[in-house]
């Protein structure tokens, strides 16, 4: 499998593996004194069901010294009440803190709060908000950004990377697409968009973008021995892009264009295009790419050879549910599963496609979640117990994305990998949650 890595640090030596064989899983470690997310359970990073508002984070650095978080957010989420004035009206605060790291969140460089005030012609609009904060160096930092309605006294903390370690890092840049009021939230878009892409500086009139049409291999299971070969950073194509208010353009290849202030570099701001239904699957042939998971080779081979793949489809999800009801209702689960790894887990490839969209399409929703700077750690059962099942990430230094994680493989995962797909293949849900 090919691997847009620059350098992969040993899983064995990682600090984060160390604190958790020393201090155990906790909320809070009793062999420190200083608060450490990385041994705090974050598992609703990927249950957004668990959480109420679900804002969407976007940040952009403004200068050196000021960057800027905008919030994306359902105003119907919020409490209105009677005003003096008889209208009805929310307010909610944004408090932040920007901390050093998950690993140092006591290590405050900047902090504040601002309030607004929603007015009731608003209450069914997503609308975005805008928070200044500071920069006192150039590095990776974490964002700890917490929405809190007034009226209704109840909060969601969320996390959100911030990186200044570059010039021409992706936050330097923003994206707009034609059409839409505030710039892009997503880094992906479809191939009937239309966008601008605007570098921090205004003097900067020119932008050089790396075309990249690539067709990565599905995620081995995670009891294979797993070869990944160098990424070729040779583009398929390229081209320069001028800036300016009015000059959008439309990238009508699927794949990733990744646009640069500086070409001595790797560092810019990557946009993906995928099909228009993404997040979701609704293809025949994406839906029978998603079902790899679960066939043979064989099986998938007859499949994909089919002249009607829908049919064939229809006809291998009917085999595993066993009646018209029960097949329906495992097929919602499998592709809720792929939509929400597209979701979560989509970086050079879609979601589903990578080693943690994988683990959770089969596997489900993992119990806990510990997220370091640099790896993550999934949990099925309890923590420290021997019958859990405990997968492990490493994150890898990627110039195209910051959500590209790789599994550390064992053989030993490979009994619980062939249950759970036998699992599916009986016609049920792995880990129905």
């Amino acid at each position: 499998m090919k691997q847009l890595s620059l350098l992969s640090k040993d899983l064995r030596s990682n600090i984060f593996a160390l604190l958790i064989l020393i201090c155990g899983w906790s909320t809070m470690p009793s062999c420190t004194g200083t608060k450490d997310l990385s041994v705090v359970n974050l598992s609703n990073l990927y249950n957004a069901g668990d959480r109420i508002y679900n804002p969407e984070f976007l940040v952009h650095h403004l200068s050196d010294t000021t960057s800027k978080l905008s919030i994306l957010i359902n105003n119907k989420l919020f409490l209105f009440s009677r005003q003096n004035n008889d209208r009805f009206s929310a307010s909610f605060t944004i408090h932040y803190k920007l901390a050093e790291s998950y690993e140092s969140i006591n290590m405050i460089l900047d902090s504040g709060s601002v309030s607004f005030q929603v007015n009731e012609e608003d209450k069914n609009l997503r609308k975005v908000y805008d928070v200044t904060f500071r920069l006192k160096k150039k590095n990776e930092m974490l964002l700890i950004a917490t929405v809190s309605d007034n009226q209704k006294h109840f909060e969601e903390t969320y996390y959100v990377p911030v990186d200044n370690s570059s010039p021409d890092g992706r936050q330097n840049f923003s994206l707009s697409i034609k059409g839409e009021t505030n710039s892009s939230f997503k880094n992906y878009i479809n191939e009937d968009d239309s966008i601008k892409v605007v570098y921090q500086d205004p003097t900067v009139k020119k932008l050089y973008v790396r075309a990249y049409n690539r067709n990565f291999p599905l995620a081995p299971p995670p009891f294979s021995y797993d070869i990944r070969d160098e990424f070729n950073y040779l583009p398929d194509n390229t081209f320069t892009y001028e800036v300016n208010d009015t000059n959008f353009i439309p990238l009508k290849q699927y794949g990733f264009y990744h646009f640069q202030s500086d070409t001595t570099g790797k560092n810019g701001i990557t946009i993906f295009v995928y099909p228009r239904s993404f997040p979701a699957v609704t293809s025949p042939d994406q839906m029978l790419e998603c079902v790899r998971y679960l066939t043979t080779r064989r099986e998938f081979d007859e499949m994909k050879s089919d002249q009607n793949k829908k049919e064939a489809m229809d006809k291998f999800w009917l085999n595993l549910g066993g009646n018209a009801e029960r097949t329906k209702q495992l097929i919602k689960k499998y592709y809720t599963r792929i939509r929400e790894a597209n979701q979560y887990f989509s970086s050079y490839t879609e979601g589903w496609r990578t080693d943690r969209g994988m683990v959770y399409t089969i596997f489900g929703k993992p119990n806990s979640v510990y997220k370091s700077s640099n790896a993550e750690s999934w949990i099925y059962g309890t923590p420290n117990n021997a019958l859990s099942l405990n997968f492990f990430f490493t994150k890898v230094i990627n110039p195209f994305t910051d959500n590209d994680y790789q599994l550390t493989r064992e053989p030993l995962f490979e009994g619980s990998w062939m249950r759970a797909v036998d699992v599916w293949r009986q016609g049920r849900v792995y880990n129905d949650n």
